[in-house]
């Protein structure tokens, strides 16, 4: 029970963040209602952007989906917008000049690395559990 609740809230959080950001960046388009607060804070939008630090948030929430979601629809949606996302992050070696900021993207090797072994485990136990029940037949 605790895992669900651990889930949804998760799930929603990521959701919501997706959602305040894009509507953030529709809000603050220039002649269309763009406010004195949104201008403000355009510069921590940066940092908060959902092709970098979101990417990883959503990675990571993909990743305990993964482990505890039952539904496959809902683990490979998670889990294919999160690589739509990591894909979408690639644009930013374009202004890379140095090579050590390629360590950008080993939280996205480690999230790859740790949703196979994920799923290689689970798989791993359905397999089993198959195998015993065509020894109890």
């Amino acid at each position: 029970m605790k895992r669900n609740n651990l889930l949804a809230a998760a799930n929603i959080a990521i959701i919501v963040y997706y959602m305040v950001f894009f509507l953030w960046a529709k809000l603050s388009e220039p002649d269309e209602g763009e406010t004195v607060v949104l201008t403000a804070y355009s510069g921590f939008i940066a940092y908060i952007n959902p092709f970098t630090i979101g990417a990883y948030l959503l990675g990571a929430v993909a990743l305990l989906n993964l482990k505890y979601c039952q539904s496959k629809a809902y683990r490979i949606g998670f889990f294919v917008s999160y690589c739509f996302l990591a894909v979408c992050s690639l644009v930013a070696i374009m202004g890379m000049t140095y090579w050590w900021e390629l360590f950008m993207y080993a939280p996205h090797v480690i999230i790859i690395a740790a949703a196979i072994m994920i799923m290689s485990r689970r798989n791993d136990k359905k397999r089993e559990d198959l195998q015993g029940r065509d020894k109890d037949k």
